[in-house]
């Protein structure tokens, strides 16, 4: 049983996805006969009202937020609240699976919609997010992570066709673009124009998830088309030319605020082309993100009369719409909407300071409708590429490896999931010989969202992918609870999982280790932007979290290797994975 809602500032639901073990639920909670249909959202509102009414006045009058609750009957609901929109799902998995599930489903909606959450109300916008959803979890990358097939002359030749067909891609009046190549879930190769801002990791796992929802699109159409190919086959929630405008990381937060023009076209099945081009329009996302959630705050502060925040609140977002304003006049926006947010703000500060006519929380709603006219900037129009000419250079340019792409594309779990030097393929093949009851192991740099993982088909009948994720989420869960290692049973297996810190390519230790307590009121690990492993860092290296990464280290044994071979195994597979990767291992020996 599982169900995606999202409800706006009046509890009326705005997006929704369930199972039909859902609404059997709610039938018999609303004492209805299984024949009645309650599927129309209003009957779900109504049902669900009390438990959102009681999360907002907890968070709203009495700052007091919880994030989830679990019933009797092992039923778990999560929730999340963003620019007073409240997302929640409900299900019966663990509640760190859910509540991950339910911040990477903001992260997408923030991806496709920005900070105008109401644009759900299309029905496109709500099958666009319904099929990343579905897409999240299809990937052949572990959660939280992304990676590059490293096969260095597929990966030179790609990256030298991009650069080629570079050339012919106009998109004047804007000068920046990334040109990126899938193959399955995996980032092949991307070339960035000059002075083009980098890709974040978390940008490469949504752009990820877009591909993965456009390949099963495509291999639907196939299916029923008796497996023929049409080039360029209209994804139905992207406009003609399979574009629309998306939100990229940005800031310090690296919340998805920056816009950018996507286009997508499929080279071969599950080979995917996709173009971004930067909108120009990065410094007024990132000065309207951070004006939104302080404004959001001092609703909040508002309705609580909490008034000894009030001033420094007050202070916050002035100079938040300080920098909204002056970045409207960089882009040569419209003078009269720079002088209605400040206008706004006077009649904000001077109605909660003194008194008029005017109340504070009617001042905070012509605030935030300043704000929604400033975020319609942020919705440009879709630029039109020419991509024919470019499309036939780039196949042309790729057909030498295009047998090897498709084959690569079969396959999970590969073992050039990370950015590799030199071939690479002798801890592939050679694994298992060199260590014997190794069964499996997966590397993560959480901090680049890269994983290193060998390729599963020879090993499927033993160990299935599911299992892997499975002991991948055990491990995040473990691993959460404070411990820096940890090692268990699972069946006739036998499981290592290591964490550890690294500052520009040395092994760094905490002065202090993070107190456990301290973790486990973290947001779950793996969710799209790392928002755990950031917040770790910052605990564990207060006022010094600068260059400092975090690595994971999974090996799977068989059950009758002794707990003594798999360590001294894991630290020479640590060698063994620094050498592959091209990284320091004169520390590697330490680490377990």
């Amino acid at each position: 049983m599982k169900a995606v809602l999202i409800f706006d500032t009046v509890n009326d639901l705005l997006f929704s996805k369930w199972d039909e073990n859902f609404i059997q639920r709610m039938k018999s909670f609303n004492g209805q006969e299984k024949d009645v249909n309650i599927t129309d959202s209003h009957h779900v509102s109504q049902l669900l009202s009390p438990i959102i009414t009681s999360q907002r006045v907890m968070a709203a009058q009495f700052s007091n937020t919880y994030t989830s609750m679990q019933c009797k009957d092992k039923t778990t609901i999560v929730f999340d609240e963003w620019l007073d929109h409240v997302f929640m799902i409900i299900s019966e998995d663990e509640v760190d699976e859910a509540h991950r599930e339910l911040l990477d489903c903001k992260t997408l909606v923030q991806h496709i919609c920005g900070q105008n959450i109401n644009l759900l109300h299309s029905s496109i916008y709500q099958d666009w997010l319904s099929a990343l959803l579905e897409s999240r979890g299809k990937g052949d990358s572990i959660p939280g992570a992304s990676g590059v097939i490293g096969e260095s002359g597929a990966t030179g030749a790609a990256l030298n066709a991009l650069k080629s067909i570079s050339k012919e891609i106009k998109c004047s009046p804007h000068n920046h673009y990334h040109l990126v190549l899938f193959v399955g879930d995996k980032m092949l190769a991307l070339y960035s124009s000059r002075g083009c801002e980098d890709l974040m990791p978390p940008d490469v796992i949504l752009l990820s998830i877009q591909c993965i929802a456009a390949q099963e699109y495509w291999r639907e159409l196939r299916e029923l088309d008796n497996g023929a190919h049409c080039d360029n086959s209209h994804l139905p929630w992207l406009s003609e030319e399979n574009s629309a405008i998306v939100n990229l990381c940005a800031g310090l937060t690296g919340a998805p605020c920056a816009p950018h023009s996507l286009h997508l076209v499929e080279i071969a099945p599950r080979i995917v082309f996709a173009v971004l081009i930067d909108m120009e329009l990065r410094d007024i996302g990132i000065a309207v993100h951070l004006s939104s959630q302080i404004l959001s705050n001092l609703r909040r502060i508002l309705l609580q009369r909490n008034l000894e925040l009030l001033p420094n609140t007050l202070d916050s977002l002035e100079v938040a719409l300080k920098k909204t304003t002056d970045a409207l006049k960089k882009n040569k926006a419209h003078s009269t909407l720079c002088s209605r947010v400040t206008s706004r703000m006077l009649e904000l500060r001077k109605s909660c300071t003194t008194t008029t006519p005017l109340t504070p929380e009617t001042t905070a709603t012509a605030m935030r409708t300043a704000l929604e006219a400033v975020i319609e900037q942020l919705k440009p129009d879709i630029p039109s590429l020419r991509l024919e000419p470019s499309l036939k250079e780039l196949k042309n340019l790729l057909a030498p490896y295009m047998d090897f792409l498709r084959a690569k594309a079969m396959r999970y779990f590969n073992l050039g999931s990370y950015p590799l030097v030199g071939s690479g393929g002798s801890l592939a093949h050679k694994y298992v010989e060199e260590f014997p009851g190794l069964v499996h192991f997966v590397f993560a740099d959480r901090t680049a969202a890269r994983c290193l993982a060998p390729d599963m088909a020879d090993c499927v009948d033993m160990l299935t992918a599911d299992t892997v994720r499975s002991i991948v989420r055990t491990s995040s869960r473990v691993l959460r609870e404070g411990y820096g290692a940890a090692a268990w049973r699972r069946g006739a297996l036998h499981v290592c999982a290591l964490r550890w810190f690294e500052r520009r390519g040395a092994a760094a230790r905490p002065a202090a280790p993070p107190h456990p307590a301290a973790v486990r009121a973290l947001p779950p690990p793996a969710d799209i932007r790392a928002a755990f492993y950031r917040q770790l860092v910052e605990i564990a290296f207060p006022n010094d979290s600068q260059g400092v990464s975090v690595k994971e280290l999974i090996c799977i044994h068989l059950g009758l290797v002794p707990a003594s071979t798999a360590v001294q195994q894991a630290r020479r597979l640590a060698h063994s994975v620094y050498e592959l990767t091209g990284e320091n291992s004169a520390f590697a020996s330490d680490l377990l």
